[in-house]
Parts: structure tokens; C-alpha cells; sequence
């Protein structure tokens, strides 16, 4: 969710739903979630006992003043006392928004499909759903210009749909957004590819939610920046309106979280990209698959990449680490369990036919040596080779581009395949 809204309702807790307290929803992106009440759950204290009495609800349920049905996950009591008021005033910081349904948690299960959009997935696997067409007019020199879509192709074309478990189906497809209000004097149109997520039994919002993350976690990997979806529908199965031809139309949940602020969006450059849809599409499946399948094995691996990519105003020792940390995890889960130095060691000579490492000079030792200094706070006169400014900012850069060679690999790209990856990108972190 992008925009700032503000929602008039009546609030109560599940366990109480008949005391209801007029309040006002407020979320504004990147920042905060709050729900301020006139009032309190507990009608019986004044405003001073309630200011102390406050504490934190797990689910707090609402109707807004146009009818819409909100659960708030996760709130917590925030803002201040105010004794010239002569009624409790309880403010919430939450969690998550769930609009359009009451539910008890997010482990609350349903027959539930998804929509999700991530902005840098339509550059990544472009949508080719919208067709521009140029007419020329015999013996003139007049053109005619043409924007078209077609309903038909854009609800029967999948773009690729894979079986990440055994009841869950991934696809990516591709849609177009239209408006032409204002009597078509500024009418606007917009391609995006998404992903629809499916699962053949019912689950919960938070397996949604775990399922997302995880694209979200490829998709960083794949473009090389740290990225997050703009929007989630939820579908719920079980509750549809049926049209004309027997068509149905289910009800849609919107889940809103206040979203990293280190991820606000930037302009995309799809040359940066570490690699795009159409360069993996055979082995696209395969990949997913092995993402998925095999996620805990790597995950703090996967976790420390993606964090060393978010752009950052200023370098540090942190920095340094959480990528020699990644490193030395990947060596010691998937390979032999040796010495810093020898897994170091194997680990570059198994990746030296790589063009954009070969003039990369590492010294193992100013690598331990800063690993140690660094992680333990030794004596630096006893780790001599340590390096810090610049320098552990190139070396950091060397090893950020081994460790991006080893999850490549381990996602299922061979080395030749890694070689071409690499070669074709301009991102800035393979420099």
C-alpha cells in the first residue's frame, strides 16, 4: 500500500464484541499504524486509570464508517496522558491491517488465494500485456496510434506457474490497469506482472505472508536491491458474489505492514539486474523449487546477502562482517568443515574461472585477521594484516561477489552459467 489513508469506525475486541468504541484508523507508509479511541475497551475507569490500565492486544476488530470490516494483529498502547481531557483517549500501534475481513489471528485458517505485486518484478519478467500498434495511411503521411489489451489473454495467460511444495502453486502472471476518468483527457494506462500464489487446502494469512517473503528474497537476489511487495490481496474462497455465466467474484482482504524504510523506491534500472526472467526461463521452475525446498538450509546465508545489498549512506566494520559471516556459514554447511583459511581457500579456487574474480587479489590472512579483529575485539597488534576504511570496503566488495557466486551455485547455476550471469550485469556491486 502506497497512499496514506484514514479510516472513521467503531472498535472492539473479539472477546467483547459488544463494546464498541468510536475511533479512527491511521496509516502512513513507512512510518506507522496507529488507532486512536475516544474511549476504552473498559467502560468502568476514568481517563487516568486508563492511561495505567492500558496494555497490549493481540487482535482488535473494527467497521469503518463505509462499512468495511478491519482486523488489527499485534497492538500495542502508545501516546500520552492528557488530564484537562475529561474522557480516556487509548492510542494503538499495530502490526498489521487486514482489510476487508474479521479474523482472530494470522493463524486463522481459510480457503485463501493471492495476488501480490512487487514493483521490480514487472522489469524483471516484463508483462508484454499491453500492444502498441502504429497505422500508416496509404499515399499520406498520416499515422494512427493504438493501445490495446486484450481481457481474454491477460485472464487465460500464465506466465509460469511451479509447484513450490505439495499444496502450494506459484505463477507469475501479467495484468493491466486502466483509467480513463475525466472523460479520457488524461487516461492512464499500466502493464505489471505479479504473482498468484495457490494452495490446495486451507491455510493461514501467515502462511501467505512466509511464502511472499520468500519470493521477495529471490527477487532481491535476482535484481541485486533489496525489495518488498506495494500490495497483497487476499482472496477468500468461500465468500463470492456470482455474476453472469456463473463467474464469481470473491471477496478481496488487503494486508498492510509498515514496510522496511531502507526499501522506498527508487527508480529501477533493469540493467543492474544480476539476471532477468527471460535469461533463466528453462530453468526457471527448477530454481524456484530449489529456493523454496531447501529455504531453512540457507536462510541466514540468504538473509546476510540480501542485507549487505540495501543501500547504506556510510560503510562500517558491520558491513565487513555480515558478508564474511554469510561466507563462512555457506563453507561450513555445504562444504567440509575446516579452518577459516581453508575454507577460504577452496572456496576462491573454486570459483577462479569466474572473469569478474579473476583480478580480484584476496590475502587470506588480512581476511582472518579482520574477521577476528573485528568479531572479537583482539589486541590488532596481534591480527597485524587487519585491514579498515577503504580498503575493508574493496575487500568486502570481493567477497560479497564469491558469496552471490555461491548461493547462484547452490540455487542450481553451474559455474559457465555464473561466468555469463556476472559477465552481462553492470550492477555496482559486481565492479
Amino acid at each position: 500500500m502506497k497512499e496514506t489513508f484514514e479510516y472513521k469506525g467503531y472498535w472492539f475486541l473479539p472477546s467483547n464484541p459488544e463494546q464498541k468504541v468510536a475511533g479512527i484508523l491511521t496509516y502512513i507508509p513507512y512510518e506507522r499504524i496507529t488507532l486512536e479511541l475516544i474511549g476504552t475497551f473498559n467502560s468502568e475507569i476514568d481517563a487516568l486509570s486508563a492511561f495505567f490500565d492500558k496494555q497490549k492486544e493481540h487482535t482488535i476488530q473494527g467497521t469503518t464508517s463505509d462499512s468495511k470490516e478491519v482486523t488489527l494483529i499485534n497492538c500495542h498502547p502508545a501516546g500520552s496522558l492528557n488530564l484537562s481531557c475529561p474522557f480516556p483517549i487509548v492510542r494503538y500501534s499495530c502490526q498489521y491491517i487486514i482489510l476487508g475481513k474479521h479474523i482472530k489471528d494470522l493463524d486463522e485458517t481459510c480457503a485463501y488465494q493471492a495476488s501480490v505485486q512487487i514493483p521490480e518484478l514487472t522489469h524483471w519478467c516484463y508483462p508484454g500485456a499491453l500492444h502498441n500498434t502504429i497505422a500508416f495511411e496509404e499515399g499520406t503521411n498520416d499515422k494512427t496510434y493504438s493501445i490495446s489489451f486484450s481481457e481474454k489473454e491477460i485472464r487465460e495467460t500464465i506466465i509460469n506457474a511451479t509447484n513450490i511444495e505439495d499444496h502450494t502453486l506459484i505463477s507469475l502472471r501479467k495484468s493491466v490497469s486502466f483509467d480513463g476518468t475525466e472523460h479520457f483527457l488524461h487516461p492512464e494506462f499500466e502493464q505489471y506482472t505479479y504473482i498468484e500464489i495457490k494452495k490446495n487446502k486451507d491455510s493461514s494469512i501467515k502462511e501467505f505472508l512466509s511464502d511472499i517473503f520468500m519470493y521477495e528474497q529471490f527477487l532481491s537476489l535476482a535484481t541485486l536491491q533489496s525489495v518488498e511487495c506495494s500490495k497483497i490481496i487476499i482472496n477468500d474462497l468461500n465468500i463470492f458474489q456470482e455474476i453472469r455465466n456463473g463467474k464469481k467474484i470473491h471477496r478481496s482482504i488487503e494486508v498492510i505492514y509498515i514496510q522496511d524504510t531502507t526499501k522506498k523506491r527508487n527508480r529501477v534500472k533493469s540493467n543492474d539486474f544480476l539476471f532477468n526472467y527471460s535469461s533463466i526461463s528453462s530453468q526457471y521452475s527448477t530454481i524456484i523449487q530449489k529456493w523454496y525446498t531447501d529455504s531453512k538450509n540457507i536462510a541466514p546465508i540468504r538473509s546476510h546477502l540480501i542485507e549487505s545489498i540495501k543501500d547504506k549512506k556510510s560503510f562500517g566494520s558491520i558491513d565487513f562482517l555480515i558478508v564474511i559471516y554469510a561466507l563462512e556459514g555457506f563453507c561450513t554447511r555445504f562444504r567440509k568443515e575446516e579452518s577459516l583459511t581453508t575454507m577460504l581457500s577452496k572456496i576462491i579456487n573454486e570459483f577462479s574461472i569466474i572473469n569478474k574474480l579473476k583480478e580480484d587479489l584476496i590475502i587470506i590472512r588480512e581476511v582472518t585477521d579482520s574477521r577476528n579483529y573485528y568479531s572479537h575485539f583482539m589486541n590488532k597488534s596481534k591480527k597485524p594484516k587487519t585491514l579498515e576504511g577503504y580498503e575493508l570496503y574493496l575487500l568486502t566488495k570481493k567477497l560479497r561477489k564469491i558469496l552471490i557466486c555461491c548461493v547462484l551455485h547452490f540455487v542450481g547455476f553451474d559455474h559457465s552459467q555464473i561466468n555469463t550471469i556476472l559477465n552481462k550485469s553492470n550492477n555496482k556491486y559486481l565492479d
